[in-house]
């Protein structure tokens, strides 16, 4: 029996082909390990030297924007030589009060609720898409790593229990992640002993291309915030200065905040009013998940 001849490529092919789904495999672990172990570590210190200071500034900055809204749409209507009249005026404030429900929404489960109260609120805000997509993710992880099909003490134990764990908090993208880690699409070796130097040198074109996606996706990462003040966050001396800053820029926000209260009576000659608490409506209840991971950063 005449042995198939393998071409002289293969090999070669072959070998990079592993090396750089060892690359990849690589990549996406470290995806995983910043955003779901250095990330919380983190923004955990810098809330512990900054949270109370970030809030502040975080309302402060929600209330100017508010109001500056209210002054706007008021003076809009003087422009169009509208009467101000009190029904007007209300109406106005009632827009505004609905358009930053959201908002208000928002910077109340970031700062005010507690760890529990948090994911019973992401679990409510997951949509159909979301849940099929869990799901699905979920079953395939379930057959690569149940302890029945791998033993209760084989190495994917761990990642069982971090399977399972996601998919009790309705966490779509650790789900999405630790799917990546596991390699679980990487063609098995019996397949690929059938591939002809063609098809090795279109797969390893497209791997490459697939490592080429999550170095840049890894480097992105690296390069927002906490991770570019991870050094900082121990500078005794650093942590004093942005202190100050948030100190200045929470007094910048209050000046706003006085001048806009000072157009509003100009306007309409009476006060804020405090506004309706449409934050509880059951439409405007729904908001972007990549806000709680980002709470601190990016959202000034």
């Amino acid at each position: 029996m005449t042995l198939p001849q393998i071409h002289p490529e293969i090999e070669e092919i072959r070998s990079q082909y592993q090396t750089v789904r060892s690359d990849l495999r690589a990549a996406v672990e470290e995806w995983h390990r910043l955003s779901n172990e250095v990330r919380p570590r983190l923004n955990a210190t810098y809330q512990h030297y900054f949270g109370e200071l970030e809030r502040e500034l975080q309302f402060k900055a929600l209330e100017g924007a508010e109001l500056f809204r209210r002054v706007e749409l008021l003076s809009i209507k003087i422009a169009r030589g509208e009467r101000l009249t009190p029904e007007i005026i209300d109406l106005v404030n009632q827009v505004v009060d609905k358009e930053y429900a959201k908002f208000n929404r928002r910077l109340r489960e970031a700062f005010d609720m507690d760890v529990q109260q948090r994911e019973r609120a992401a679990q409510q805000r997951v949509d159909i898409h979301d849940d099929e997509e869990l799901v699905m993710m979920y079953r395939t992880l379930v057959k690569k790593l149940h302890p029945d099909a791998v033993g209760a003490n084989a190495p994917g134990s761990e990642e069982w229990h971090r399977v399972q764990n996601a998919y009790r908090d309705r966490n779509v993208s650790q789900l999405r992640s630790l799917l990546a880690v596991l390699g679980v699409n990487e063609t098995e070796d019996h397949i690929t002993d059938t591939w002809d130097i063609e098809r090795w040198k279109a797969e390893l074109d497209i791997l490459e291309k697939r490592l080429q996606i999550e170095e840049r996706k890894l480097n992105r990462l690296r390069r927002q915030d906490p991770f570019v003040i991870e050094s900082e966050l121990d500078d005794e001396a650093w942590r004093t200065r942005h202190t100050k800053e948030l100190q200045d820029a929470v007094s910048e926000k209050e000046k706003e905040i006085a001048e806009n209260r000072e157009h509003y009576r100009e306007i309409t000659g009476g006060e804020v009013p405090q506004g309706t608490d449409v934050v509880k409506s059951k439409e405007d209840q729904t908001f972007d998940e990549d806000f709680m991971k980002n709470t601190y950063f990016g959202q000034r």
